[in-house]
């Protein structure tokens, strides 16, 4: 091995090691115990603080949570008003059937085993639709 090629594998182990320590010194703590209901238990809980028996609790009346933004309008005591409803929209309108010649025509023709026809052979077919449509 040239002494070339040692000198850059030292740097690269020297370099790779000095990588690596702040990783390695981290402190690594692996808490798996856990509470009844599956939940880990705080370590830093605050004491809580005693109540005299005779003191009444305070009643919020801000609500809890508050909507993130900088729109947030606290909500004031006006009286509500019943919301506005909008009448139907009109149907679907549906034109009257237009009875042209060719529409009796194509009903005449549906209508001819029916009515002209003679058992499975109809005959005659173009007097009765003329007669029919007229």
């Amino acid at each position: 091995m040239s002494p070339i090629k040692a000198v850059s594998l030292a740097l690269a182990v020297l370099y790779a090691a000095a990588a690596l320590q702040p990783v390695m010194a981290q402190d690594r703590s692996y808490d798996i115990m856990v509470e009844e209901g599956g939940k880990r238990p705080n370590k830093r809980k605050a004491p809580e603080p005693e109540i005299a028996p005779d003191a009444k609790p305070k009643q919020n009346t801000e609500p809890r949570s508050r909507p993130r933004g900088s729109s947030y309008v606290p909500p004031t005591g006006l009286p509500r008003t019943e919301a506005i409803v909008a009448p139907q929209p009109p149907g679907v309108y549906v034109p009257p059937p237009v009875n042209s010649f060719s529409d009796r025509v194509n009903n005449c023709n549906h209508s001819f085993p029916l009515n002209a026809g003679i058992g499975n052979n109809p005959t005659d077919r173009s007097s009765y639709v003329r007669q029919c449509a007229n």
